[in-house]
């Protein structure tokens, strides 16, 4: 072909061209093969799964089955549904389910799993792990645990707290505070899940005795564990703490008015960003005796701190458009005004957005 081909640049681009239309090809090809192998893939979990699904409903209602043998193909799948099936079982349901799971080999196929240096292997593994709750299984779980930077931690954080919470709890927390890799809501999540009186004092104990950075940390944890009594915790932060963040994240969280007092004492504090999170407070567990206090603070030096408290002043309860026309009237400061129509501004956008 290239002999017909004299000019030497000619015929190294000729070469070039059919060089990438060949590669291009096996490109194809590949993609192709990773496609056919992925459905087939998909195919083989699918049937896996409805082959076993109404065999784990039945052991888990307690009926006697003798199960078949579970081939090496159907392994992974069979043990991602008899994970899900036992997120969602309690008691002796979930229990039976643990039994049958060890004698078809589930039990051993998770230790493998966490042992594999892949971490989608690992974290199918822990979860399994917890399931099971074996304490045989605890110190590599722990050693798991430990790994920074990896989503198979917190699976094995996760199956800690399933085998025994109430020890798990300080490690937990320990892990937390000296790495920044786990995310307060996954961290969250994973204490929610698990019984408060194991959590809540250890929890509050760091919160009240711990140094500022550990106080920042554990506070968003407070909501997003759900922690019962969560308003009696804030409120000795907002009454003892002197840390104007530790102050503000405190307020923001505040549900009930048992820290009322302290809230408006903190109005006046010398850090806008603790006089910014008290006009906040007031909007949610204040009465008509702070509209103005809250009017006060409309007329702040920091812009952040007026906004807020126009938006808490809005948005109190009882609160209607004629009645801010009317306070209105009665604000001589052009900070305040400007600030208050403002949000009334913002107010009549979003009803307009919802009304479209």
């Amino acid at each position: 072909m290239f002999d017909s081909i004299s000019d030497p640049a000619l015929r190294l681009a000729a070469g070039v061209g059919l060089t990438a239309l060949a590669l291009t090809g096996a490109m194809a090809l590949a993609v192709v093969g990773m496609r056919v192998h992925a459905v087939l893939g998909q195919r083989r979990h699918e049937r896996a799964v409805q082959r076993w699904r109404p065999l784990l409903v039945q052991v888990a209602a307690g009926d006697d089955c003798t199960p078949p043998a579970l081939l090496r193909r159907d392994q992974v799948p069979v043990l991602l549904l008899w994970n899900q099936m036992q997120e969602s079982l309690r008691g002796a349901a979930h229990q039976r389910l643990n039994d049958f799971g060890e004698r078809i080999g589930l039990y051993a196929l998770a230790r493998r799993l966490e042992g594999q240096s892949a971490v989608a292997s690992r974290v199918l593994g822990d979860a399994a792990l917890g399931h099971f709750a074996k304490f045989a299984d605890w110190a590599r779980l722990e050693d798991g645990m430990h790994e920074i930077g990896t989503p198979a931690s917190l699976a094995a954080a996760r199956a800690l707290m399933r085998i025994d919470a109430a020890s798990a709890a300080e490690s937990v927390f320990e892990r937390y505070l000296k790495n920044s890799d786990w995310p307060a809501p996954r961290v969250g999540t994973l204490l929610r899940e698990s019984p408060h009186e194991a959590i809540a004092g250890p929890l509050t104990r760091r919160l009240m005795a711990g140094k500022l950075y550990d106080r920042l940390r554990l506070l968003p944890l407070l909501r997003f564990a759900e922690v019962p009594n969560i308003d009696s915790v804030l409120d000795r932060l907002v009454r003892t703490s002197q840390e104007p963040q530790v102050l503000s994240i405190a307020m923001r969280q505040l549900q009930g008015p048992g820290a009322l007092a302290d809230v408006r004492r903190l109005a006046g504090h010398a850090d806008p960003l603790v006089r910014s999170a008290a006009a906040q407070a007031l909007g949610r567990i204040g009465n008509a005796a702070d509209q103005n206090r809250l009017i006060d603070l409309m007329a702040d030096a920091n812009w952040w701190v007026r906004y807020r408290a126009a938006q808490s002043l809005v948005g109190m309860p009882r609160m209607e458009a004629d009645d801010i026309i009317q306070l209105r009237r009665l604000i001589s400061d052009r900070f305040a005004r400007d600030i208050l129509d403002q949000v009334m501004g913002e107010r009549s956008l979003a009803a307009q957005a919802l009304a479209a």
